[in-house]
């Protein structure tokens, strides 16, 4: 790889950084071409240079972020272990990717189709995974349908939590700072 081709990839991974972290702090709708330039110490046409559109760019970081965390959750998070060491695993992994979901759900609807059914496909999995782990470790008689009514239940505090995050850095956590919460809850639901 030549100079050339080293800079147009420094200042790709500089624009992606500039911009996640300009999506982070001021949503989808808010981040503008001429920001992530400023951010980023680039000329704008080097963002349509690399990326076509504003749109792609975000589209991009997001997309990236959601199949890692995809990923991530199909490697780490076993329905098999324990209830208490499923729970943290589960916990732990959206702890990683809180900021991007706190942002993605905040921004829902301004996303596309495909990142929309791509969340949905998501939390699907993590919908999964909490029913074969309560299969899995029965301690509480519940119908299958009310297991799936006490797991969207969970879910939906957990978004709720991840919604209402205001600041996005990595050393202000919703979900750690009401970790306690969620664990009762889960408790609550499920044993």
């Amino acid at each position: 790889m030549g100079i050339r081709e080293d800079n147009k990839k420094l200042t790709k991974e500089r624009i992606l950084k500039s911009t996640k972290w300009l999506l982070l702090n001021n949503g989808f709708v808010k981040v503008s071409t001429k920001d992530i330039a400023r951010v980023s110490d680039v000329a704008q046409g080097s963002i349509f240079l690399h990326f076509g559109t504003k749109d792609n760019l975000l589209h991009h970081i997001i997309s990236s972020d959601l199949t890692l965390l995809q990923t991530e959750i199909e490697d780490r998070v076993d329905s098999k272990k324990s209830r208490e060491s499923f729970l943290g695993d589960f916990l732990d992994i959206l702890g990683l990717h809180e900021n991007i979901l706190s942002r993605i759900y905040k921004d829902i609807s301004y996303l596309s189709d495909n990142i929309r059914k791509t969340v949905e496909q998501i939390e699907v999995t993590l919908k999964n995974r909490l029913f074969d782990n309560i299969r899995n470790h029965p301690t509480k008689s519940l119908s299958i349908v009310d297991s799936f009514i006490n797991i969207d239940a969970f879910i939906a505090q957990v978004k709720i939590n991840l919604i209402e995050k205001e600041v996005f850095t990595d050393y202000n956590s919703v979900l750690k700072q009401r970790r306690g919460k969620l664990v009762k809850l889960y408790r609550t639901l499920f044993e």
